[in-house]
């Protein structure tokens, strides 16, 4: 196994224990042998503990972010009033259900996470909320009030992401997409 292939099974193991079990539960001693390795290969990799904790909380903000961006790009221009955030969403709802543990970390910070966690979470927030805003002002550059406005898109939608890893079965797409196409118009009327 290459230096880079260990790395992400390391990573990838640490994952699986952090999202099972909480930050708690991933020692040192636990990861190694769960990896199949000795606690020196962990030290090579990632320093310290928290070390690996940081590497992985990294890893895993890069790809919701990237996921994030990619749902944007794929949407429709600002002008489709609520037609960007419900495409947005559904391609973010996709990527939810393709990697539920990456989106639990953040939505569901465990007891135990790094400082680092939350520090990704609070930039990601930023991220959203300036999208949100920037969508908001193409739609009406008169918007009384649009950095209040993309806190609720975001808390609500952020909830919403929750209800689908927390109750898959009631909160399917197509319900979530129909709460989202009937709050977006009410939201964006202040924008008309």
């Amino acid at each position: 196994m290459t230096a880079e292939d260990r790395h992400e099974q390391i990573l990838d193991i640490t994952h699986a224990i952090v999202d099972a079990e909480g930050f708690h539960a991933a020692t040192l001693n636990r990861i190694a042998a769960e990896a199949g390795v000795s606690r020196t290969v962990l030290y090579q990799q990632f320093g310290d503990l928290p070390g690996l904790f940081v590497a992985l909380v990294d890893r895993e903000a890069a790809r919701a972010g990237t996921w994030f961006a990619e749902a944007v790009a794929q949407s429709p221009p600002p002008t489709d009033r609520d037609g960007a955030f419900t495409h947005a969403f559904a391609e973010v709802l996709r990527a939810v259900d393709a990697h539920p543990a990456t989106w639990r970390l953040f939505l569901f910070p465990p007891q135990g996470a790094p400082p680092e966690l939350h520090a990704r979470l609070v930039q990601a927030q930023s991220f959203v909320r300036e999208y949100f805003m920037s969508v908001l002002l193409s739609i009406n550059p008169d918007l009384p009030d649009p950095e209040y406005t993309a806190h609720i898109l975001n808390a609500a939608g952020d909830e919403l992401l929750r209800l689908r890893l927390t109750e898959p079965d009631a909160a399917t797409h197509e319900r979530l997409l129909a709460h989202v196409r009937r709050l977006t118009p009410a939201l964006l009327r202040q924008a008309v």
